[in-house]
């Protein structure tokens, strides 16, 4: 337990228009965001750097998962950092995996790392609900058909909004971006 004293020793003010505190009796009930639950080692450390590395991190994801009291969900969704990492194989290892969704961006060492993970998890026999492109400046092709090769579902892009990260945290202007049509498009893809 010590990866929960450090977190639990570490948590500060809330903030980011996040509501309510985790309750930590019979487990930690997460907080409300617009209606969706979270739970965040980031919740713990604010706007601190938090020195997990290896095992740390593992510890920290196992003990997040098994505390965490989510009640009943309609979708788990587990955001990992980019690439093959400790947190991204411990996902493999520890969970009952129903698909990974890949993020990429146009660029080449972006999508680099992310066709080192696809071909892992295809690899694993590990279920990919698809790929999306983050990010797409213009128009183009090469990274759809990339992952076509590869075998995968592309499941759209989301194209570059300079106004999307002022509108983070603020509903209204947020739905005033091109991300919630693009994500829409994401979405009836993944229905078909």
């Amino acid at each position: 337990m010590r990866i929960e004293r450090f977190l639990l020793n570490r948590r500060g003010e809330e903030g980011g228009g996040l509501s309510g505190r985790p309750e930590e009796e019979k487990g930690i009930v997460p907080p409300v965001a617009h209606g969706l639950r979270y739970m965040s080692v980031t919740y713990y450390t604010v706007d601190k750097p938090a020195p997990l590395r290896g095992a740390d991190v593992s510890d920290a994801i196992v003990e997040l998962m098994t505390i965490t009291r989510w009640e009943g969900l309609d979708y788990l969704v587990l955001d990992t950092p980019p690439g093959i990492s400790d947190a991204t194989l411990d996902m493999i290892r520890l969970t009952k995996v129903v698909g990974f969704l890949l993020v990429t961006t146009p660029l080449r060492v972006a999508f680099g790392t992310v066709k080192k993970l696809l071909t892992l998890l295809q690899e694993l026999g590990v279920p990919v609900v698809g790929v999306v492109e983050n990010m797409l400046m213009k128009p183009s092709t090469s990274i759809r058909s990339r992952i076509e090769d590869l075998g995968a579902p592309y499941l759209g892009a989301i194209g570059f909004d300079p106004g999307l990260e002022d509108a983070l945290g603020d509903i209204e202007r947020l739905m005033k971006t091109n991300f919630p049509k693009n994500l829409a498009e994401i979405a009836s893809s993944l229905e078909r």
